[in-house]
């Protein structure tokens, strides 16, 4: 037995067409936004806090490069600022960022390498490798360069709208990347009251 399938034509079809073009539009719910730089931002532990290290209080962030702005009608991006400050943030809660940039006996710059996305997917995985480098702002010499490769996935349980839930998978990842970085920078190596030259 063979079922008929009625052909839509005229104004059947493009209300057929309106249907499902509103549905595939639901999916993405609206347009992407950027990465925030608050959202960014490592929470540091109390045990971290307490970590004695010649670098408390005397780094500040000199450049951060790599980002890209987000294409609204696209997909969700890190922009250099919004890094930036989440780097800037985290480096404060764990008490490492100097009370002013001239103060500072460090400088610490980072190059966002990669933000892999994926095109589309249920629970979407953003992994971000950033290059890490700090400097003793008095000599010049650069005692530590790290690359960090972390990823986070953001279920879809998060947010149903997919462009959403990208940028909460890139502030996962970026996120991530940082505290592992400053984990990083608390168990630097110190010789005589300064971090040891540590390179990958």
């Amino acid at each position: 037995m063979k079922l008929a399938v009625p052909m839509l034509t005229g104004a059947a079809s493009l209300a057929c067409t309106s249907v499902l073009a509103g549905l595939f539009a639901s999916l993405l719910v609206g347009c992407a936004s950027p990465a925030r730089g608050d959202h960014m931002a490592a929470t540091a532990t109390p045990q971290q806090r307490m970590v004695v290290t010649p670098l408390r209080n005397n780094v500040a962030v000199l450049e951060v490069s790599g980002g890209q702005a987000s294409n609204r009608l696209w997909a969700s991006k890190v922009g250099n600022q919004d890094f930036s400050q989440a780097l800037a943030m985290s480096l404060n809660d764990a008490g490492l960022l100097a009370g002013s940039a001239p103060a500072a006996r460090y400088t610490l710059s980072a190059r966002m390498d990669r933000l892999e996305q994926p095109m589309t997917g249920i629970d979407l995985t953003v992994t971000a490798t950033v290059s890490y480098s700090l400097v003793e702002k008095a000599s010049g010499r650069e005692v530590f360069r790290r690359t960090e490769t972390v990823p986070y996935t953001a279920p879809f349980g998060d947010t149903f709208g997919a462009m959403d839930r990208m940028r909460l998978a890139n502030e996962g990842a970026v996120k991530a990347n940082i505290a592992t970085v400053v984990e990083d920078l608390l168990a630097l190596p110190v010789d005589g009251g300064q971090p040891r030259a540590a390179h990958n």
